[in-house]
């Protein structure tokens, strides 16, 4: 009964004014912006993260005002495919990409003056995007790990991986395309090893990498303002959006209920069975506590600092 009264929020959200501001739009209707020129008075913002960490409810916050349009996997196709291109280095030209982007974004700011663009399928390009859309702000949105892995486990990854052969980008054709180019596994040495890991091993390495990557890129980023994102910090905190009202300046400052509801607005739900950590077994434990030692161990050295 809960879903489905989930699903019907869901839906009637579609219809709503915040709501008709996600749609999808064609290329046919970006291209019309195409010469818009940016001001000073548009500010664009990009916020990167390795996914469960809250990304689509932060975007609606800001979709919540008149002067914003939140955004969060827009173009999830094209986006996971971008995630496959640029973490196996495949001799692909991205231009295309990066004008879509640019578009959405001008088509935004055009309507509604200001643009933020998020997406998890957008972790290996920090830099390029950063740079090529003119950013003004870019955010680095992180979860704890536990909860974070608990929440991709119960969203399937690697579910069907059963691989152990594997020496090469792989597809997954259980999934539908955008989820498969989204799951990807290791291209380096660590690749034998990865593969005789639990699926909480397994995805515990790739909560690592992602945040590995974003974290690295992040702070060689230059002539952009930089925020740091911790869910455990930010989740359903009124304190917290109240300065963020302030910061980007947003229209119409929500009450303190209208802001609790944002998060039904949000549906991006785990559909599989729940496993959370006190039913790990003892080598999911120790996979867990080695992987991210060993590649990310500054979860707890993140501080949010909006």
């Amino acid at each position: 009964m809960k879903n489905l009264i989930y699903k019907i929020k869901s839906k009637l959200y579609r219809y709503s004014k915040e709501g008709k501001k996600l749609k999808r739009p064609t290329y046919k209707e970006l291209i019309k912006y195409q010469n818009f020129k940016k001001s000073k008075n548009n500010k664009l913002a990009i916020s990167f993260g390795a996914g469960r960490s809250g990304i689509n409810w932060f975007s609606k916050i800001f979709n919540s005002h008149s002067n914003w349009v939140g955004t969060c996997e827009r173009f999830a196709d094209y986006e996971a495919f971008y995630r496959y291109v640029s973490y196996y280095k495949l001799p692909i030209d991205l231009d295309n990409f990066y004008k879509l982007l640019d578009l959405a974004s001008k088509k935004d700011m055009s309507e509604h003056q200001n643009s933020f663009i998020s997406s998890p399928y957008l972790s290996f390009g920090v830099r390029d995007l950063s740079k090529r859309l003119k950013a003004n702000y870019i955010f680095f949105q992180i979860r704890n790990p536990i909860e974070t892995v608990q929440s991709f486990y119960s969203k399937g990854w690697y579910l069907n991986f059963n691989n152990d052969k594997i020496k090469s980008p792989s597809i997954d054709i259980t999934t539908n395309q955008y989820r498969s180019f989204s799951r990807v596994v290791p291209d380096n040495e660590f690749l034998d090893e990865w593969l005789k890991l639990t699926r909480i091993g397994k995805i515990t390495w790739f909560w690592a990498m992602i945040n590995k990557t974003i974290y690295n890129d992040f702070n060689n980023v230059e002539n952009v303002n930089k925020f740091f994102v911790r869910l455990e910090d930010v989740n359903q905190n009124y304190n917290i959006y109240e300065k963020l009202h302030i910061r980007f300046e947003f229209e119409n400052k929500l009450t303190k209920k209208q802001f609790y509801d944002v998060i039904n607005k949000a549906p991006n739900k785990g559909t599989k069975d729940n496993y959370i950590y006190k039913d790990w077994n003892d080598l999911e434990k120790k996979e867990f506590e080695k992987i991210i030692n060993k590649i990310f161990p500054f979860y707890d050295e993140i501080k949010t600092n909006i």
